[in-house]
C-alpha cells in the first residue's frame, strides 16, 4: 500500500465491464495516461477477485493500486505485487449484517432467481431480477423494513439484484481507500456506466458516466457528473479532459 506521500496524488476509481473495458486501444491509451501522469489506479468492479485477476491477466494490464470487488463487499490493497484482502474493511461491513435472516425473508418471492454460487459470498447475496421488478422491489423494501433489517439494496441493468451489508457498496469502500491513501476528496475521480456505481456518484466526486452508460445513469444530473460522448475507456479520457486533469 502506498504510504502518506500519496497526500498529493490524484486517483481514478473506475467500474470495470462497461466502462474501463470494452475498447481496448482506448483502454490501453488510458493506462498510458495514468502511468504518465502518475495517477493511483483503483477498479471497483462487481466481479470477484478470481475474474478480475483474470482480465489482468487475458490483458496483460497492470495491477491496480487497490481494488473494490463483489460490489463493495471486498477491499484488496496492492502489496508486494499481490492484491491483497484487507480484513479492516471485513470488520466493519459485517456490523449488523444478518444473510440468513434475510434470504430466508425473501425465500418465498417467485421472482427472485438465485445466481451462481460463485456470486454468493458472506456478505453479498444475488439473484436475478426479470419480471415485475417495481412490485417486486417495493415488496421487498417493506419486508426488510417491517423486519427491521439493516441492508443495502442494489439493482442494475433491470436484472441483477444484490443484497449487501448497510455499511458496505462501492461508494464506502472507495471512502474508506481514500482515507488509507490519505487523499482529499477534490483529487478523486470516479467512473462507471450502471446502477451499482451510482452510489459512488451520489458522493459528490467527480464523476464520469461514460457515453454507453446504462439507462438508469443517463439522466443522472449530480455533483460534478460528467457525461462522455465516447464510449468505455475512451469517454473516461474524454472526461479526464473535461476536468483538466489530462
Amino acid at each position: 500500500m502506498r504510504d502518506a506521500s500519496t497526500v498529493d496524488k490524484k486517483m481514478i476509481c473506475a467500474d470495470l465491464d462497461g466502462t474501463f473495458i470494452g475498447d481496448d486501444d482506448a483502454m490501453y491509451e488510458l493506462l498510458g495516461i495514468i502511468d504518465s501522469q502518475d495517477f493511483l489506479l483503483v477498479f471497483s468492479t462487481g466481479r470477484h477477485l478470481r475474474s478480475t485477476l483474470a482480465f489482468i491477466d487475458e490483458k496483460i494490464v497492470r495491477k491496480p493500486d487497490a481494488c473494490i470487488c463483489l460490489v463493495g463487499t471486498e477491499v484488496y490493497f496492492l502489496q508486494k505485487g499481490e492484491l491483497t484482502p484487507d480484513n479492516g474493511w471485513s470488520q466493519i461491513i459485517s456490523e449488523d449484517w444478518e444473510r440468513e435472516k434475510i434470504v430466508r425473508l425473501l425465500a418465498d418471492i417467485k421472482e427472485l432467481l438465485w445466481q451462481d454460487e460463485e456470486w454468493q459470498t458472506r456478505f453479498k447475496i444475488s439473484y436475478f431480477l426479470r419480471e415485475n421488478q417495481d412490485e417486486v422491489l417495493k415488496e421487498i423494501t417493506h419486508r426488510l423494513e417491517k423486519a427491521k433489517l439493516k441492508v443495502s439494496i442494489i439493482y442494475s441493468c433491470d436484472e441483477f439484484l444484490d443484497f449487501l451489508p448497510l455499511k458496505s457498496s462501492k461508494a464506502g469502500a472507495i471512502k474508506y481507500i481514500i482515507d488509507k491513501f490519505n487523499l482529499k476528496k477534490r483529487d478523486v475521480v470516479v467512473c462507471g456506466d450502471s446502477g451499482n456505481d451510482l452510489d459512488m456518484f451520489n458522493l459528490g466526486f467527480k464523476s464520469i458516466i461514460v457515453g454507453n452508460a446504462q439507462p438508469e445513469l443517463k439522466n443522472f444530473n449530480g455533483k460534478n457528473a460528467y457525461h462522455a460522448v465516447a464510449q468505455y475507456s475512451a469517454g473516461i479520457i474524454e472526461g479526464l479532459r473535461h476536468f483538466g486533469l489530462i
